[in-house]
Formats: structure tokens, C-alpha cells, sequence
């Protein structure tokens, strides 16, 4: 299993030591009762988990109830959106989201619980692009190289993705979409099993957040090409952009996450929540532990979530359409 580095430093912000992990966060007038479940849509070690972990610290600090991360993976994140669902919309049951729920739904063909239109939103959280980087042994020394030997053998070259319709596959099927090239997907039940491939060269790119990959990257195991997003990442600012490598668009599909409730959850919990979120994005330990990911915070209002989704809906819907993705 990949663990991210730091993960267990930063599990440390939760539980008893939350208020002094934490200082400067004030607990406010809570409306729980009881602990809270916040639900992650992915098995542990990944991204999701690291950044739902960091910030249920500080949640707990100002809602005053434990704050417990459950790790429910399944149906590439779709099995944690239900359970939330249907839960009772009193602030009790949680969900830290990824773009990744939006892909899945649509291209799904019987259709799963829908993050968009089943649950409550609260707040964006953090958002990151996705680096692409290449095995040591292929042959390509930049992303010039890389399209080049791409074009050259159609097919031929693989890059993994946990999840058909998932964000990472949607960003290759992109990337295939705007070069001109042909690559085979293969699918993995969870990051270890798709980084263990990478490394044997089983698989030739490797699509993921900075920190998932930083460790090969920094041994020499791995070949980084580009950013998929609009501004280099603090882990590796010599790696230019897709935009700079001529590859504009691919920014459209992020590794952002964000926070949600059920559905019809009252108004004034998903204000304190957002407020809360607001408060915890502001804590060092925070943004330090999500800059060492890779990511950066996005406090604002919660329309700013709401626009995220209906934007990465209708870019996923148009993807799926011409690609032909779907998830039976």
C-alpha cells in the first residue's frame, strides 16, 4: 500500500491534541451532539484520506465531538456518497468529496448516488493538479518526446487509473483527446497496485497528485513531464505546465476536493460547517500539510463549490460523449 510521506505526522492534528494542534482556533457554539462520521470515498494512504485526516483536527476542535475519518471505498467513490445520502441531515455524517464522484456518476450507465444532486454542499477544501511523469526506461526525455513516441507506436504505451471515468483516467482520455495520441488504460483497485506497476514499467505514465508520485520522482524512478493545471507546484517548480508545453485545457480535470452533508441538511449546520471549514483552512498545520501534498487551500463561499461542480459536470459530460467512456 502507497502511504503518502508525513501521513502520520499529520493524522496527529485529530483526537485528544486537536486544540493544541491547533491554536488560534476558537471552538464555536456547536450544533453536535454526538461524534461525527466523515466519510472518504477511498481506501487510506491516498489523497483523499490525507486531506480529509488533516482537517478533521480542527473540525473536531470547534465542533466539540470527536471528528472520525471512515474509509468506505467502493464504486470509485460512489459507495461513500450514498451512505451520506441517506443519512440523517443533522451534521452528524459528513463527506470529504473529490472531482473524482462527478466522473464517476456520469459515466455511469445505471446511474449511482449523485454528488451533485444528493447531498448538501458546503465548502471547497483544497484543490492540486496532476502531475504526468514517465518510467525511467521510456524513451522520452520531455512531453515534446513524449507525443512524439506516442504517435510513433499507437496503443502501445499504458498508464494506469484507479477507476473507470475517474478523474486520472479522464485526464489521460484529455490529454489523448488534445495531442492527437492513442494510449491503453488499465485499471487498478487502489493507488498501491497502480504505482507498483508504474515502478516495474507494466504501465509507462503515471497520472497523479505531486505527492503521490514526489518519492520516485525525487529517487529517479520517474520521469516528470508536466502539470496538468494553470501554475507549477511547489514540489517541483522546474516542472513546467501542460499550458507551457503546449497542451492548454487539461486543467479542466483537478484534484480538488470539498465538503459535503445530505441532502436538505439545515441551513444554518452547513453555515456553521462552512465557517469551520473557513477557520480550519486558515491554520498553519493545514496548509503546511496540504502544500507538502501538493495542494492548495480555497476558502470562499460555498458558491464557489457549487460552480465547481456544474462547471467539471458539463466538461465530463462532453469528455465522456466523444470518448465513448463508460462504466457499465
Amino acid at each position: 500500500m502507497v502511504k503518502i510521506t508525513r501521513r502520520s505526522v499529520l493524522m496527529t492534528g485529530a483526537g485528544a491534541a486537536a486544540m493544541l494542534a491547533a491554536p488560534g482556533i476558537l471552538r464555536a457554539k456547536s450544533y453536535a451532539t454526538q461524534p461525527v462520521r466523515l466519510f472518504v470515498g477511498t481506501a487510506a494512504a491516498g489523497s483523499n484520506d490525507l486531506v480529509a485526516r488533516l482537517i478533521a483536527g480542527p473540525l473536531e476542535a470547534m465542533i466539540g465531538q470527536p471528528v472520525v475519518v471512515e474509509n468506505r471505498p467502493g464504486g470509485a467513490t460512489t459507495l461513500a456518497v450514498g451512505l451520506v445520502a441517506n443519512a440523517k441531515p443533522d451534521g452528524h455524517t459528513l463527506l470529504v468529496s473529490s472531482a473524482a464522484a462527478i466522473a464517476t456518476y456520469v459515466a455511469s450507465v445505471t446511474k449511482p448516488p449523485s454528488l451533485v444532486d444528493d447531498l448538501s454542499h458546503v465548502a471547497m477544501i483544497c484543490d492540486g493538479a496532476f502531475i504526468y511523469a514517465v518510467h525511467k526506461d521510456v524513451k522520452a526525455e520531455n512531453t515534446r518526446d513524449f507525443i512524439s513516441l506516442l504517435k510513433s507506436s499507437p496503443g502501445k504505451l499504458r498508464y494506469g487509473a484507479t477507476g473507470t471515468g475517474g478523474g486520472i483516467h479522464l485526464s489521460g482520455a484529455l490529454f489523448q483527446q488534445k495531442t492527437g495520441t492513442e494510449m491503453k488504460v488499465i485499471q487498478y483497485a487502489n493507488a498501491g497496485m497502480r504505482l507498483t506497476d508504474l515502478l516495474a514499467n507494466q504501465t509507462q505514465l503515471g497520472i497523479a497528485g505531486a505527492a503521490v508520485l514526489a518519492q520516485q520522482i525525487n529517487s529517479g524512478a520517474l520521469r516528470p513531464l508536466f502539470v496538468a493545471g494553470t501554475e507549477r507546484v511547489n514540489l517541483f517548480p522546474n516542472v513546467p505546465t501542460g499550458a507551457e508545453e503546449g497542451i492548454g485545457g487539461l486543467e479542466g480535470i483537478s484534484n480538488w476536493f470539498g465538503l459535503h452533508g445530505p441532502k436538505n441538511m439545515p441551513p444554518q449546520i452547513s453555515a456553521d460547517l462552512h465557517g469551520m471549514v473557513q477557520k480550519a483552512l486558515e491554520d498553519a498545520k493545514v496548509k503546511e500539510g496540504l502544500a507538502a501534498a501538493g495542494f492548495f487551500t480555497t476558502p470562499g463561499p460555498r458558491e464557489e463549490l457549487v460552480t465547481r461542480l456544474e462547471t467539471d459536470t458539463v466538461l465530463t459530460k462532453d469528455l465522456v460523449k466523444t470518448t465513448g467512456i463508460k462504466i457499465e
